[in-house]
């Protein structure tokens, strides 16, 4: 492993940018395969659509909510505060304690739910909220991604990159999901065709860069490229590992090679 490579995944390992690692958070391992959807109770959950679906009822979301579930749903059991919940959903605008209350009413009524004898969503007195229905995702076999030869490394993140699209934001639905107002909720996208891999940014009002280069058109990315998003000091590096190897193999690789450099 060359000395920029091992540079790039200390910088990520110190960055402390919170992010949600499919492959590792077992919670959204549906998402990083394209299965997007959930069930919550009685209900199935399409964010993508935006949709509530049990038998032939279907109930669409406005987009906000959508967010707020699926904020939920990566937390159950978990009491979230308005400011948790605040700076999940609205982090892209300024927003006070009333737009949540109306947000959570909305999304209680459109589960059926009633806060005098919640089953979905539980008020937790001067401290937020609670999801207390049961989630779960579909079981997902992971045989593709296992034989893709990229990953996306740092920050927290060991993954290994599907065939075609892998998004990156704030979206739900995205296959890296950054928890953070400087990243915008569709951000970057990474395209993998074979052999070769692209990144392209989606419009976002802070940039990406690949390198300190800020990108305009799809770019080709390489070996040991680095990835910043916008404002974030946190740095995520390809790896393209050689067939059969797999990122604890690297890592293990890394840790060897930094010790006999202190």
């Amino acid at each position: 492993m060359n000395l920029i490579l091992i540079q790039v995944i200390r910088l990520a390992r110190l960055a402390s940018v919170c992010v949600t690692c499919p492959l590792v958070n077992q919670k959204i391992t549906a998402l990083a395969h394209g299965e997007a959807s959930f069930q919550l109770g009685r209900w199935q959950v399409d964010p993508a659509a935006c949709e509530l679906r049990n038998g032939d009822s279907v109930i669409r979301l406005r987009p906000k909510l959508m967010d707020l579930l699926a904020a939920f749903a990566r937390n159950p059991g978990e009491v979230l505060s308005k400011h948790c919940l605040l700076d999940r959903v609205w982090a892209d605008v300024t927003v006070g304690d009333a737009s949540l209350t109306v947000a959570v009413g909305e999304l209680r009524e459109a589960l059926g739910d009633l806060p005098e004898e919640p089953t979905y969503i539980e008020t937790i007195s001067r401290r937020g909220y609670r999801l207390i229905a049961s989630v779960s995702y579909p079981a997902v076999s992971t045989n593709q991604a296992e034989a893709s030869r990229y990953w996306l490394t740092g920050a927290g993140v060991e993954l290994v990159l599907q065939q075609g699209e892998n998004l990156i934001g704030r979206s739900p639905v995205a296959c890296v999901r950054i928890d953070s107002p400087k990243v915008s909720r569709n951000h970057a996208r990474i395209t993998i065709d074979g052999d070769t891999a692209f990144v392209e940014d989606l419009g976002s009002k802070n940039g990406t860069f690949v390198g300190d280069t800020r990108i305009e058109v799809p770019t080709p990315l390489a070996h040991g490229d680095q990835l910043r998003l916008g404002q974030l000091a946190a740095i995520l590096s390809i790896v393209v590992a050689d067939h059969g190897s797999t990122i604890t193999e690297l890592s293990r690789e890394f840790e060897t090679e930094t010790s006999d450099l202190s």
